[in-house]
């Protein structure tokens, strides 16, 4: 049978391309037949995806991943499903699936659509979004707690969609992720899009409007980003960009303010832009504060609030610098829509452990950086 891809980048493009539900390397799409998967390639950007984007699997070998009993060691067991997930890949040689590819697999329909809306995640970050899901969807959706991405997250997947189908006689399309984002499953791209619609429209009758994040250009000026390249970085080969648009302002103004973000709400927060970040309220000690977050810290800070006047995202490149203000941005907006239902829940200090540390993650961040 000919396979045409055409839907599969045409959906992955219109989702990529869109900030409000997927940043940088975040999100990922599949497409499958009755013997194969196509997932997005781990760190590939779904903005400008085309064909070469995507892994092709054997989705007959993939289900060994849902028999196989791997080691109780978090370390080793994730090394064990990556290597079933080489195993399982067709073409081409060279490039990793996505590591939510197994989730893929298991969602019984054509095409899936995973992304990281703000709007739904200012839902699943928030105190309350379990009673908020339900009171908008009823049950025909499936929720599920946060879980560490990767296996654990798939089996608890797996055990969530059986549930679903034994209950409703049918598979789910929609699945809501803790502090996370959602999974959508169709059978036709357009239906994608009509659900994710439908999504949206429940969730903005809830919300208030977030502060407008687009900088005014009489605030350009201040911050100096060259003086405090200078001075914290020791002249090191760094890239800053500067915002403090009304969104930014809404959270610096001092450090109480910035304190309801300091923590990550999501793994892309701490892929993108680590997991601590700086508050500064004095300039002229810039340099010693840095100093003493990167020995603390083991890293240079990628994220600085500097109190009442803007925030500055460090990286190796502007583009790069630019992603991390990206995503930063979306935590605040994140932040402030979790206000509508019951305030922020940021990720636990064992939840940001895993991601700080898996290898898997790391390589997504290195991949997407290569793609900068």
């Amino acid at each position: 049978m000919e396979i045409n891809l055409n839907d599969l980048v045409k959906m992955s493009r219109g989702f990529g391309q869109n900030p409000e539900y997927i940043i940088a390397g975040g999100g990922n799409s599949s497409f499958k037949t009755k013997e194969k998967v196509w997932v997005k390639a781990s760190g590939s950007s779904m903005a400008d995806i085309d064909e070469d984007g995507f892994v092709c699997l054997d989705r007959e070998k993939m289900q060994v991943l849902s028999e196989k009993v791997y080691s109780k060691d978090s370390t080793l067991r994730e090394q064990e499903v990556k290597q079933d997930l080489q195993n399982a890949i067709l073409f081409p040689e060279g490039k990793r699936p996505s590591v939510e590819a197994s989730m893929h697999e298991v969602i019984q329909y054509a095409f899936v659509m995973h992304t990281h809306p703000t709007l739904v995640n200012g839902v699943l970050c928030a105190q309350n979004s379990c009673s908020v899901i339900e009171e908008l969807f009823g049950d025909n959706v499936v929720y599920v707690p946060y879980m560490d991405p990767g296996y654990v997250l798939f089996k608890a997947v797996v055990k969530a969609l059986q549930e679903f189908k034994t209950r409703k006689g049918k598979e789910a399309q929609i699945i809501f992720l803790e502090n996370h984002g959602v999974f959508v499953g169709a059978d036709t791209k357009d239906e994608i899009d009509r659900i994710y619609a439908d999504i949206e429209s429940k969730l903005n009758a809830k919300i208030k409007a977030c502060p407008s994040d687009k900088m005014s250009s009489e605030n350009k000026n201040l911050l100096n980003s060259a003086e405090l390249l200078a001075k914290g970085f020791n002249n090191e080969s760094v890239f800053t960009v500067i915002d403090n648009s009304e969104l930014v302002q809404s959270f610096i103004k001092d450090e109480e303010a910035f304190s309801v973000v300091s923590i990550p709400f999501t793994p892309d927060n701490i892929v993108y832009c680590k997991s601590k970040y700086l508050f500064v309220s004095d300039l002229d000690t810039i340099d010693t504060q840095i100093e003493a977050f990167k020995t603390a810290n083991g890293y240079n800070p990628k994220v600085i609030a500097v109190e009442g006047k803007g925030l500055v995202c460090v990286e190796e490149s502007v583009k790069s610098a630019t992603i991390v203000m990206d995503v930063f941005k979306d935590m605040m907006k994140v932040c402030f829509l979790s206000e509508s239902f019951g305030g922020p829940r940021p990720m636990t200090a064992e939840q940001i452990e895993f991601i700080d540390n898996w290898e898997v993650e790391n390589y997504r961040r290195q991949v997407s950086k290569q793609s900068n």
